[in-house]
């Protein structure tokens, strides 16, 4: 034996007792290894706390964050995040690698600022496959090619994005025979904007009479600002400037009925 020293590890508590381990852990000298350090059964190499309680610590950072875990179980916070990422990559390296079918590219926004981050994930089991920062095509590019095997890149038969150009360009490269899938809430996004452009369309269309029946942004800028019936001065609201001024260039250059280069509306 070379040497040996007193370590301490933080345990689970009993009842309401805090509880530290010591061991006396030994040093030895092997002609054919050199030294070796004595493994520890209770704990990983290097560690502070015992494997129990990492598993505990990180359980509870997945439902509050790691400051409340930390103090419920009387440690740092430097002290819970380490174990937290602990508790990640050993979950991480013996998890079941499964062969998605149905995957998701997305991007997230971390911090202040335009600090994007591309996420791909398997959406059937809501697992995260790999996060890279940044949102170009490369970022993409790589995520597919080096975070999924060339045998779970053949399984994949659909691929769940936003309309996001660089996305849509790496997954048409990596995976060809895939179905490209839009998410929901951009097709409704785009549905919105072509429904308020026909409604704006259809409202310079109907000539002055029928535009003193409607006010606001959802008809007309033009009227926005002004009493209607049913809403006083006070309460009425006035649109931007940039959306006024538009709604003023196509209601007083437009050829429809009230309106034109030769009869203008007075509300114009």
């Amino acid at each position: 034996m070379r040497s040996s020293r007193e370590r301490t590890w933080d345990d689970l508590p009993w009842a309401s007792h805090h509880v530290t381990l010591i061991y006396l852990q030994c040093r030895l000298v092997c002609r054919a290894c050199g030294i070796r350090t004595e493994r520890i059964e209770f704990a990983d190499a290097k560690a502070r706390v015992t494997r129990r309680l990492r598993q505990q610590i990180g359980v509870d950072c997945q439902s509050m964050p790691t400051s409340h875990a930390a103090v419920r179980h009387g440690v740092t916070w430097g002290k819970a995040r380490r174990v937290e990422k602990a508790f990640l990559a050993e979950w991480d390296r013996t998890r079941v690698k499964r062969q998605p079918r149905h995957i998701g590219l997305d991007e997230i926004q971390r911090g202040k600022g335009q600090r994007f981050w591309t996420v791909l994930s398997d959406v059937v089991h809501g697992e995260v496959i790999g996060l890279r920062q940044d949102r170009s095509e490369a970022t993409a590019t790589a995520l597919l090619t080096e975070d999924l095997t060339a045998r779970q890149r053949g399984a994949i038969t659909a691929v769940c994005t936003d309309m996001h150009r660089p996305y849509l360009n790496a997954v048409g490269t990596v995976l060809s025979k895939a179905e490209i899938v839009f998410d929901k809430f951009h097709v409704l996004q785009h549905a919105s904007a072509a429904l308020n452009d026909v409604r704006r369309q259809e409202f310079f269309r109907a000539g002055a009479v029928m535009r003193e029946h409607v006010a606001g942004n959802a008809g007309c800028c033009c009227d926005a600002g002004r009493p209607s019936a049913g809403r006083s001065a006070e309460n009425s609201k006035p649109c931007s400037p940039r959306i006024a001024a538009c709604s003023k260039r196509t209601c007083c250059g437009s050829n429809s009925i009230g309106c034109g280069p030769t009869r203008r509306d007075p509300a114009c």
